[in-house]
């Protein structure tokens, strides 16, 4: 009597079917990625900063759009995101990590010349989520009123003031900065660990102020917990729209805007990007989430990830302009 041996997972899958029993094992394999299993999404800034509060956002929508489990946000902050970013490279490139990050992703290259990855080689988009401008704040214990007041005092005191940011390099230390080159104060940078810490210490007055990407401050301002001096760089912001922009304030070259997207390792299977870009997409269109971005001070962005890609690579060139002409380097 011969006796055949089933070695393919098809055949397998129907020895099994006749059973009544399926391997979970067998299952897995068979089920199309993600599997019903739960993905992560690093993100490289503190619980309740602007990028943060947005992946959250996100992630039960994006969940559901790829049939996944669940979706968990793990925040791994430092050095601008670059420690986040870092570990999804060395992350397996099996689709169930990827990363949520800023404007700061760009930034980086021109502060951390050492950096575990390559920005543009080992990291590549899956699409972006939207942008924001930063927004000057100052204590309501403090005197300042405008932007022009800021300015005024730093110059009758010099080496006096200071202001508050997410981090050496950070998007709201480089917005400060520009307004310190443009201007010519002489004013002491406080670098904290993540924006939340920085928001903290300027609501406390410790900090004369700083540059807060909107989602992370709008509640502060809205609760007056926080003063708003100017939104920038050119226009008002819809959701704050009594606050005047830095050009109005007299300084339209003093601030740029930041924005949000979502990234994977390079080495993600094609198929993988392509089913998660497609899904991103899909949950940024959707109304009701387009309506809580905007709450939180976001425009959404809409781009495939090949333009996203491109955008981000024009983007590491122009933070590397910025970061020349501010003279910015880390130990500052």
């Amino acid at each position: 009597m011969n006796t055949t041996i089933c070695t393919s997972r098809r055949a397998l899958l129907a020895a099994s079917l006749v059973g009544g029993i399926i391997p979970a094992k067998l299952l897995a394999e068979e089920a199309p990625w993600p599997k019903a299993r739960t993905l992560r999404i690093l993100n490289g800034f503190t619980a309740g900063s602007a990028t943060d509060v947005v992946a959250r956002a996100v992630a039960p929508a994006l969940a559901e759009a790829l049939g996944a489990h669940s979706i968990i946000v793990d925040n791994k902050p430092g050095a601008g995101g670059s420690i986040a970013a870092g570990m999804l490279v060395a992350a397996p490139s099996d689709g169930y990590t990827f990363l949520v990050t800023s404007s700061a992703h760009a930034i980086n290259p021109s502060f951390y010349p050492r950096l575990a990855y390559d920005t543009l080689r080992d990291i590549t988009a899956v699409g972006p989520i939207g942008s924001s401008m930063f927004i000057m704040v100052t204590s309501p214990s403090k005197k300042f009123h405008s932007v022009k007041d800021v300015v005024e005092a730093a110059k009758q005191q010099p080496g006096k003031l200071n202001y508050g940011s997410g981090g050496v390099g950070s998007g709201s230390h480089l917005n400060s900065a520009k307004l310190v080159v443009t201007t010519g104060m002489d004013v002491v940078h406080v670098p904290f660990k993540g924006t939340t810490e920085a928001l903290s210490d300027t609501v406390a007055g410790r900090m004369d102020w700083m540059f807060a990407p909107i989602p992370a401050a709008v509640s502060l301002i809205k609760s007056g917990r926080l003063r708003a001096l100017a939104v920038g760089p050119s226009e008002r912001s819809a959701i704050l729209p009594d606050v005047p922009s830095m050009s109005e304030a007299g300084f339209p070259a003093a601030s740029y805007s930041s924005w949000v997207g979502m990234f994977a390792s390079s080495k993600t299977p094609a198929p993988i990007l392509e089913k998660a870009s497609a899904a991103l997409a899909q949950v940024v269109a959707q109304p009701a989430l387009r309506e809580q971005l905007f709450k939180m001070g976001t425009e959404p962005m809409s781009m495939n990830a090949a333009q996203f890609n491109r955008f981000v690579r024009d983007e590491v060139a122009a933070m590397a302009t910025l970061v020349r002409a501010t003279g910015i380097k880390v130990n500052d």
